[in-house]
């Protein structure tokens, strides 16, 4: 990690404690009941994009639809890597230098009104924290205890050598039992 990204790590941490959530109507959701699920990864963790592509099938059992936004640290998409309908990406090269992002993309997620969003970040991650706070999903899910979780409505407390699966599997159970009919 260079000096430069340190610089802009510093100034997204300033710019980003200054601004506040939308305002929003917070509702918990039943999984079962939910509409529309967004889901924030990271897209260069190939763990993370399996685990994404099976959950994404697991809640379209359910009719649910749901839209994923991954970003790749690199400034092109590997080859191998199409977006697809419900899966967007954005690059290292979409950020500004506060760390936000200004693609298209990210904009139109952001906009979308989802019924929960889950933030699959486990550890500190200074681009999708932009994502899940600017959001304007009902109802924010994810994990905190590694990371700072203030812009989740929802955190499972995440232990040290607790993984990307561990709180896909903490999340989903926890998503079936909020508001059970």
């Amino acid at each position: 990690m260079g000096v430069l990204d340190n610089i802009k790590r510093k100034l997204s941490d300033f710019s980003f404690s200054r601004k506040e959530s939308p305002n929003r109507e917070v509702k918990a959701i039943n999984i079962k009941q939910a509409q529309t699920v967004g889901i924030v990864y990271r897209g260069d963790d190939d763990e993370a994009k399996e685990l994404v592509e099976r959950y994404v099938k697991f809640l379209k059992s359910y009719n649910i639809k749901c839209k994923t936004l991954g970003y790749y640290n690199a400034d092109e998409l590997p080859l191998y890597v199409t977006p697809k309908l419900e899966y967007d990406y954005f690059l290292k090269k979409d950020l500004n230098w506060k760390l936000e992002a200004t693609s298209s993309e990210v904009t139109n997620f952001i906009e979308q009104k989802f019924d929960v969003l889950i933030d699959l970040s486990v550890s500190d991650d200074e681009v999708l924290r932009f994502v899940t706070r600017e959001s304007q999903a009902c109802f924010k899910v994810g994990g905190s205890g590694l990371k700072d979780g203030s812009d989740l409505d929802f955190a499972l407390k995440l232990q040290d050598g607790d993984n990307l699966r561990s709180l896909m599997k903490g999340i989903d159970n926890y998503l079936h039992l909020i508001n059970k009919e």
